[in-house]
């Protein structure tokens, strides 16, 4: 959902109902309650027993901060499509349609290009990102399917192997006009991939086309949806259209006009795509690619389209399709391949958005793909779609990732499957969020200054007791977890503002899943196992912590890192090179060499420091004062290390930072569900986000 000018003190963050809904009020109207009752109970009285049960929250007018540009919105997964009704099940009988010939000349071959990107804040030149810096993350078994199944046919084959970069005359929108001549130089076997985005997305471009040319894939396309972007792109010598619509060059807005306006873009441009002729595999450009697909769909030549799902259970145990019968949440069109066999689809599809301004472009597409879709499955799992007249298939979630199965689940994993790509869905701080996890991930290339920032780094050894993860399986019990990790992350912020050092953050551990409607730890349907290493998002308004705060309301910036900052290739050695450790003990007892924060400073020239927890604000600028030049500061823990502030004006300014800073949980099945984090839990009395005094001990009370 989009993100709007709400002040965050007064807009809670639950799940959203309507595709348009606005953070305007704290309770749903009668209709919307009314209406929401009947549709779940038409949904759960219609769907066959085997599908999961689903309650939908009643306090899901909030505006939630999800997905804040060209993507989907995952909050509507489970409440307006995920349960569908039983159709009745429709034999098609005959043989299916023979596939469209199409014969063109074949193109010049590729030449391998890494053109040049001014990268800011992303690195310098694509070219400067080498492969070698994140390569390694995901370069295991991308050839896997290499030379697998069966290929195109010859006849269909336009773009053998492309046909290398063409600048065009111009950077003039008229100069830039996709041609079937255009998409022919670049497609191979008559495949193309293409993306498409706006200025506002242009690192997202930049880290897109970085890891698809790692993945050997060169027939690819990226439409630019404003000037701007298109003479980058240009520049950058990275295959492009202009798809110029007089748009925002800003963030689309989930629900708004332009979010709409910029989907009936993308679906214009599927059925051009296949109009012409060509197959294309459509990726939506919050994607990060793994290994290159082309083989992979090639196993599956009777195929006319292969989509995504937002379904949060693998049906197969290995890499084929999922079983289509099981698999029934929402397709997802954030990466699917559309061969031109389906351009009758597409075409309906163009025409059905054209009809209502306000029809979101994948549940379009899930009614017209799910059309007389319940026959019989074939033995690779295609099925009858769209009328009887397709075939069709569901991508394997576990390998072409949702942002749930990848981040969360970590279903490749328990697999032991290699991805192929994931789509940064299923998360809950806009474009900063799904950024932020690609960086967890080491799936994020930066530009070098990022991964040596002024000031050092300051990380901490987290601890986490064995009992607290047995005991997280209760909401108390998920609180008691995750309220015990923000003190240790409460005190190293204060330790790293003070020292004018970015925190690496560490691992974060959950108990229960965080989804936008009640459960029971579990989003329903899931394979989740709990607990889990859960994503920053998932605790945290990451947005929040990025957006500039004035100092004399929050006092100095604290930046911070991803938990996985120091294991990332691209951090020079000199940086790892330069760490020292601060050894944290309870007490110094005879020991000598132990400091304490009243004392004096550490001397320098020394790899490790012992001193004695319990130091405020003052002694500890005092006592690491001579390893100002250290790039890096371990402490060995951050339980009971930090004492406060000296200066109340400095702790106030600080608390209001921190008020921001934290999330919230969501849902019990009560009224409101949601639950906010508190990050001064432990102080009484004290007033939280929503000013609310607490004089006892805190406890996980749901709202406002």
């Amino acid at each position: 959902p989009h993100r709007s000018n709400t002040p965050l003190t007064d807009c809670p963050r639950t799940c959203e109902l309507t595709l348009a809904m606005k953070c305007t009020t704290r309770r749903l109207t009668v209709y919307s309650v009314l209406f929401t009752l009947v549709s779940v109970t038409i949904f759960n009285i219609a769907r066959p027993a085997s599908r999961h049960s689903l309650e939908i929250h009643p306090d899901l007018e909030a505006d939630f901060p999800h997905d804040a540009q060209i993507i989907h919105a995952e909050a509507r997964l489970h409440t307006d499509q995920a349960l569908h009704t039983e159709e009745e099940v429709h034999q098609v009988s005959g043989d299916h349609h023979a596939k469209e010939a199409h014969k063109r000349p074949e193109p010049t071959v590729n030449r391998e290009l890494e053109p040049g990107v001014e990268r800011e804040p992303e690195p310098a030149t694509l070219a400067e990102a080498a492969p070698d810096a994140v390569g390694d993350v995901h370069s295991e078994g991308k050839d896997k399917h290499d030379g697998v199944g069966a290929e195109p046919p010859a006849e269909k084959g336009r773009g053998k192997a492309g046909g290398g970069y063409l600048p065009p005359n111009s950077t003039k929108v008229e100069d830039n006009q996709l041609t079937s001549e255009l998409a022919e130089r670049y497609a191979e076997n008559n495949v193309i991939m293409v993306t498409w985005a706006n200025n506002h997305y242009h690192d997202f471009v930049r880290n897109w086309v970085l890891n698809v040319r790692k993945c050997g894939v060169s027939n690819f396309m990226v439409g630019s949806m404003d000037n701007e972007l298109l003479e980058k792109l240009i520049e950058d010598e990275v295959p492009t259209f202009a798809m110029q619509s007089g748009m925002t060059t800003q963030d689309f807005g989930w629900g708004t006009a332009n979010f709409h306006l910029m989907g009936r873009k993308k679906i214009e441009l599927i059925y051009l795509f296949t109009e012409m002729g060509f197959d294309i595999l459509v990726s939506d450009v919050d994607t990060v690619w793994m290994q290159n697909p082309m083989a992979y769909m090639a196993r599956y030549p009777a195929a006319d389209i292969l989509t995504s799902s937002d379904h949060l259970a693998n049906t197969v145990q290995d890499d084929g399709l999922e079983d289509p019968n099981r698999a029934q949440s929402p397709a997802n069109i954030g990466i699917m391949l559309l061969r031109h066999t389906a351009k009758r689809l597409a075409k309906e599809w163009v025409e059905v958005l054209e009809k209502d301004d306000k029809i979101w472009d994948q549940n379009a597409f899930n009614d017209l793909f799910r059309r007389g879709s319940r026959g019989a499955k074939t033995e690779d799992n295609l099925i009858q779609g769209y009328g009887g007249e397709l075939k069709v298939g569901i991508l394997p979630v576990s390998i072409f990732a949702s942002g749930h199965t990848y981040f969360v689940q970590r279903m490749h994993e328990k697999l032991k499957l290699d991805p192929y790509v994931v789509h940064a869905t299923f998360q809950y701080s806009g474009t900063e969020g799904k950024r932020h996890r690609m960086r967890e991930a080491l799936l994020w290339q930066d530009a070098p200054e990022y991964y040596d920032p002024p000031g050092g780094l300051l990380t901490f050894a987290s601890d986490i007791p064995d009992e607290m993860l047995k005991s997280s399986g209760t909401v108390d019990g998920h609180f008691k977890l995750v309220n015990h990790q923000l003190l240790q992350i409460r005190s190293a912020l204060a330790i790293a503002q003070q020292l004018g050092r970015t925190l690496v953050m560490p691992k974060l551990w959950c108990g229960f899943d965080r989804w936008w409607a009640p459960h029971h730890g579990k989003i329903p349907g899931s394979s989740t196992e709990l607990p889990y290493l859960c994503p920053m998002d998932h605790v945290f308004e990451v947005e929040t912590w990025l957006r500039p705060m004035p100092e004399n309301e929050a006092g100095p910036t604290i930046n911070f890192r991803e938990y996985s900052f120091l294991e990332n290739p691209s951090v020079p050695k000199e940086l790892l090179d330069s760490a020292v450790t601060v050894e944290l003990v309870k007490t110094c007892g005879n020991d000598t060499s132990c400091l304490q924060g009243g004392g004096e400073a550490a001397p320098s020239g020394v790899k490790k420091i012992v001193a004695e927890k319990g130091f405020s604000d003052l002694e500890v600028m005092r006592l690491l004062h001579n390893y100002k030049d250290a790039k890096v500061l371990k402490f060995s823990t951050m339980v009971g290390v930090f004492s406060g502030f000296e200066d109340r004006q400095k702790m106030e300014l600080f608390s209001t930072r921190l008020k921001r800073y934290a999330g919230l949980w969501c849902c019990k099945h009560a009224h409101p569900g949601h639950i906010w984090y508190d990050m001064e839990f432990d102080v009484i009395p004290h007033k939280d986000r929503h000013n609310r005094l607490w004089e006892k001990p805190w406890e996980p009370l749901t709202g406002p």
